[in-house]
């Protein structure tokens, strides 16, 4: 049986007299502060409670074990905020205790903590840290070691040493803070401990971009932040402006500038393209 219970902020009643009237007024302004803000169970592993607010509605779905908020829905725990115009937070209902473990929001989605925030049509976003997706179109994700961006969706995942590695899918951008793009149709980012950039992985007719301009293209890259440097493997063209190198293989230098462009040892020939002026 279906077991719920609704605050309806754009719904009232009017009685036939003064004292139902006045009875339905505080109650309706009793409802449209509940949907205003509450406070909802603790989320998982934090006893901090999840807060919520929304204009039109919030439901809550005992039998399902969730809570939904419509209408410009925000929810806030902390310095992580999700927004969008529909919210749904869920808990296992046969759990003894009510712990929030996933939040799902859609409709003009917006993401932030302390790491950084994201914009996108969807959110699923898990509450015990381990990471989030984000759907397009026009996902993005921006963060203090760059900012990445996809059409089909991004997905970040934290894993138990707290490293991370972030996925975006579809015309894929991510942009360094050193402001390298690195494009393609998937885009892997991998990142330590501490948030900073190890390295990226590119598949599906990649582009890179310079900070001082040389691009490069290929099948696909692999780039080392330590080293500062690249490989690109696949019809892999290489070009500073003026001058430029094709072949099967290349190793591109961010630092000095300098690249290399090697055969694929599958019997095609480098060429190139040399302008000295």
């Amino acid at each position: 049986m279906y077991n719920s219970v609704m605050y309806n902020a754009n719904k009232s009643t009017a009685g036939t007299d003064r004292v139902k009237q006045a009875m339905a007024l505080a109650m309706a302004l009793a409802f449209a502060s509940m949907v205003s803000l509450v406070a909802l169970p603790v989320m998982a592993q934090d006893d901090e409670p999840l807060r919520i607010e929304a204009d039109d509605l919030l439901e809550w779905d005992q039998d399902a074990g969730r809570y939904i908020a419509r209408g410009n829905a925000v929810a806030t725990k902390g310095d992580t905020n999700i927004s969008g115009d529909v919210l749904v937070a869920t808990y296992d209902p046969d759990a003894e205790e009510r712990e929030i473990t996933q939040i799902t929001g859609t409709g003009d989605v917006t993401f932030s903590d302390a790491q950084g925030n994201a914009t996108g049509q969807k959110i699923i976003y898990n509450v015990d840290g381990s990471g989030y997706r984000v759907d397009g179109p026009a996902a993005r994700v921006k963060g203090k070691n760059g900012n990445i961006a996809a059409e089909r969706d991004i997905v970040l995942v934290t894993f138990e040493d707290d490293t991370q590695q972030m996925t975006a899918t579809g015309d894929a951008v991510y942009i360094n803070a050193e402001n390298e793009r690195f494009a393609g149709n998937v885009i892997n980012a991998f990142f330590d401990k501490e948030g900073a950039l190890e390295r990226v992985e590119g598949d599906g007719t990649v582009n890179i971009l310079t900070a001082e301009g040389s691009t490069a293209t290929g099948d696909s890259v692999i780039y080392l932040a330590q080293t500062d440097k690249a490989t690109l493997v696949g019809n892999v063209t290489i070009s500073d402006g003026k001058s430029t190198m094709q072949g099967g293989r290349a190793e591109m230098d961010f630092a000095s500038g300098n690249s290399r462009i090697l055969s694929d040892k599958s019997g095609g020939r480098v060429s190139g393209v040399l302008v000295t002026n």
